[in-house]
């Protein structure tokens, strides 16, 4: 890191903000939201204005500090919104308010910390909504900027937040707060982080809306692949949930309707009862302990005809509904009644997802079938495997970046004590492979493992452009973790080939040494430029 002297510190101190150099809370990690990767920053400051934050920024600079922001209970899988051992961590959760709201321009300016379903509380008193709506409401709007968070939806101009931010205020890696447009706000519409402290957001809006949802199960999924597109073009939005090793498929499709037309339903696929978590607790650890795929197969066909059936409710009533209509937020995304016990916190579940050419989607499942072929009696107990839309997005780094984009993710169980790989996972890891290598996936930045980052340079045409930006807002790199580092090449994957890096999701294999015991480093059974460990 480039250092500069204590001449900035003794001006930070001159100004009178340097009592933010306390933080406020002595805890100095941070957990992710299941509690299976923890962060040691040196230090963590909570500030709640853009002029203690550009204190702290400067601060950090003067004494050779690198900052990250990112929540204590973080939605992601890895280290992404951490900040480096040691180092400086900013939380903005006393940055939560609206700064300004403009009903004739229909336009608000919200501090990056605001959660996403508080601001849709706001909007919707007021007859407005943001187009793109995600299938989780609680990321805070900052944290969806970061890793490029995106709904479903090929009928509006994106399905990603990013691309409906007018304005953005940030913190530079000097410390001085600036706001971007043009050229530099595409490159932050997705910005991981290492472009600065994003503290405000101007979001273009429109008047409110209600949809109409359909659900549906199909035993048979014959023919998926040539149809998928067309469920997908032919809906304002669409979620499909395909369980290959099950035959089957389900979707969930939403259709705009006018405001005034009666309901007021809500998306309760987070409304799991006691009893329902757990018999899924059991059967999940069941089909890790026990030979073969039965059980694996029985939690798919549980999790099939859940998501067959109608999983929306009355608001008032809490009843389930056949017909559910409902303000546009409330139905596309689910939030849990208490946001501290969602099942995903209490049941070891991760999640992978990539983004590849929509027009590749119909090639690519004919290569899964083939994959789940070789692999009898494998299958996807959550969510199957689960595809969203979107338009090409302006960001530089988004998912969808430069092309329209199918988004696939798998969701599947952790073992319990968490050190051993999932069942079937080499099955998982034939398919994201042969998604990287043979189809151009993009990997969603704030899921995944370590091993999945191969090469992000080459995955976006803009990447030139992004570091361009990160020069200009970033001079003396002050914004940096080991997270960035990896995707950016600076640290190669090749560090993380160590025995056991396999299960640990640090690697795809390429001796016996970094598998499991009992199993060997193989080729794919189908893509067999896959390295995979398999029994």
């Amino acid at each position: 890191m480039k250092k500069i002297g204590r001449s900035l510190f003794v001006l930070v101190a001159a100004v009178g903000v340097a009592f933010v150099i306390q933080s406020s809370e002595p805890e100095t990690t941070l957990t992710n939201y299941q509690g299976t990767y923890t962060c040691h920053p040196g230090v963590i400051y909570d500030p709640a204005s853009v002029e203690e934050v550009e204190a702290i920024v400067a601060s950090a600079l003067a004494e050779g500090k690198t900052v990250m922001t990112g929540n204590r209970k973080f939605a992601s899988q890895i280290d992404a919104a951490c900040a480096g051992e040691g180092q400086v961590q900013i939380t903005l959760k006393n940055m939560d308010k609206i700064v300004h709201f403009d009903a004739v321009q229909k336009q608000v300016t919200v501090e990056a910390g605001m959660r996403f379903n508080d601001l849709n509380e706001f909007l919707r008193a007021q007859g407005l909504a943001v187009n793109m709506v995600t299938e989780l409401g609680t990321f805070t709007i900052g944290g969806m900027l970061g890793s490029g968070t995106h709904g479903s939806t090929l009928e509006k101009p994106s399905n990603m937040l990013a691309d409906y931010v007018t304005a953005m205020k940030v913190v530079d890696g000097q410390g001085q707060a600036r706001v971007l447009t043009g050229d530099l706000l595409n490159a932050a519409r997705v910005n991981l982080g290492v472009l600065g402290v994003v503290v405000e957001v101007t979001l273009q809006l429109e008047d409110a809306f209600k949809v109409r949802a359909s659900v549906n199960g199909y035993r048979s999924d014959d023919g998926l692949e040539d149809q998928v597109l067309d469920i997908a073009r032919s809906h304002y939005s669409a979620n499909i949930a395909w369980f290959p090793g099950l035959g089957r498929y389900t979707t969930t499709i939403y259709e705009p309707v006018p405001l005034e037309t009666p309901g007021n339903a809500y998306n309760a696929q987070a409304d799991v009862s006691d009893l329902e978590e757990f018999f899924f607790g059991l059967l999940f650890n069941a089909a890790h302990e026990f030979p073969g795929s039965g059980l694996q197969c029985l939690a798919a066909s549980a999790r099939y005809q859940a998501r067959a059936d109608s999983y929306f409710r009355d608001l008032e009533t809490g009843r389930k509904v056949s017909d559910p209509v409902g303000y546009s937020d409330q139905m596309q995304y689910f939030k849990c009644k208490d946001p501290n016990r969602c099942i995903w916190d209490r049941l070891p579940i991760a999640l992978q997802e990539v983004a590849i050419d929509i027009e590749q989607l119909p090639d690519w499942i004919r290569d899964v079938r083939q994959i789940v072929a070789a692999h009898p009696k494998t299958c996807f107990p959550l969510n199957g495997i689960y595809f969203r839309f979107g338009q090409a997005s302006k960001s530089y780094l988004g998912m969808s970046a430069g092309r329209d984009t199918a988004f696939v993710g798998i969701e599947y169980t952790l073992r319990q004590e968490g050190k051993k790989a999932p069942k079937n996972y080499f099955v998982n890891l034939e398919i994201e492979q042969m998604s990287l290598r043979k189809y151009g996936a993009r990997p969603h930045w704030g899921k995944n493992s370590v091993a999945i980052f191969e090469d992000m340079p080459s995955r976006f045409n803009r990447w030139p452009e992004f570091l361009q930006a990160k020069e200009t807002l970033d001079p003396f790199n002050v914004f940096t973790n080991p997270f960035w580092q990896r995707v950016s090449g600076e640290i190669p994957l090749e560090d993380y080939l160590t025995p056991g890096c396999n299960t640990r999701g640090e690697c795809y294999c390429q001796t016996d040494a970094h598998c499991d015991t009992g199993t060997s480093c193989q080729a794919g059974l189908y893509f067999e430029d896959a390295r995979i460990c398999r029994p």
